[in-house]
């Protein structure tokens, strides 16, 4: 089968904050505490957000996927065995959990284990997404019509809390929109500093398109971080492009359908039973 764009989705993160007891109606409270989180169910439709998700990317132009999932999950495979996503060819891989670890190596290690899964994905560009987000409409076939890019974005637009925006890694660009660095929660100066040449600071939603080898390149390269000891996405990318890979950031503004507390599910069926939302640009 030819294969158009793959996407890699990162869905096998606990998901401890969305766990957490919260002040919302018993129903939605036990969705998030008994299913993984890129499965509880949103909308009318009951449509899972990784579902949403899938939808979206194959709609974009995705014929192809392979889902990370934890070790434990009995959920999401079942799902779409029984629910296939028509046109899409869906693959999984689970990420353990190491012996004397609490929990898995991180998101540069999920990418990896879905890359060596897939040797023949050699010579394409890889997408990575996430689990936990659906993003703006037209996000995807944006990425797709580039080799090697990340989707830069415009903060004021993501519709997120404004504490939550500031712990995102924001992107440095040169002024052909060439990225030259990533910095994870940046301080005030820093932030100044990561203006681009309208003005703007631009954030990472943690998407990133690269081709097969040199997105298997970086994250086997992944060095444990110092703060969360695990092998990090942002990390691995950031030290292949200080080794001489080029990426480009492309500007975009768009709003986030994000979980992450189960306050946000009620927020996430308002915004799908309304039609969602579509990237600015």
């Amino acid at each position: 089968m030819h294969h158009l764009n793959p996407v890699i989705i990162m869905a096998a993160g606990k998901g401890s904050r969305m766990k957490a007891n919260a002040t919302i109606d018993p129903e939605t409270l036990a969705e998030a505490q008994s299913r993984p989180k890129a499965m509880i169910r949103l909308g009318r439709g009951r449509l899972p957000l990784l579902e949403l998700i899938l939808r979206q990317a194959h709609q974009e132009g995705c014929t192809v996927a392979c889902v990370v999932i934890a070790e434990d999950d009995m959920v999401t495979r079942a799902h779409f065995e029984n629910k296939p996503v028509p046109g899409l060819q869906l693959f999984f891989v689970r990420q353990s959990i190491p012996e004397g670890r609490t929990k898995p190596l991180g998101t540069a290690h999920a990418v990896e284990l879905a890359l060596s899964a897939h040797p023949e994905w050699r010579g394409l560009s890889i997408t990575v997404a996430n689990g936990d987000n659906l993003p703006p409409r037209g996000m995807f076939k944006a990425l797709f019509q580039h080799t090697s890019v990340v989707p830069a974005f415009d903060p004021e637009h993501l519709g997120l809390p404004t504490q939550r925006v500031m712990a995102f890694a924001v992107f440095h660009c040169d002024p052909q929109g060439r990225l030259t660095g990533i910095t994870e929660k940046p301080s005030a100066e820093e932030l100044q500093q990561a203006r681009w040449s309208d003005g703007k600071v631009r954030v990472s939603m943690n998407y990133f398109r690269l081709p097969y080898t040199a997105l298997l390149e970086a994250v086997r390269k992944a060095p444990l971080s110092p703060v969360r000891n695990e092998k990090e996405l942002p990390i691995a990318i950031s030290q292949w492009m200080a080794s001489g890979g080029r990426l480009h950031a492309l500007p975009m503004a768009g709003q986030f359908l994000d979980l992450t507390h189960p306050e946000d599910i009620a927020k996430a069926n308002a915004i799908i039973d309304t039609g969602g939302k579509t990237l600015l640009g």
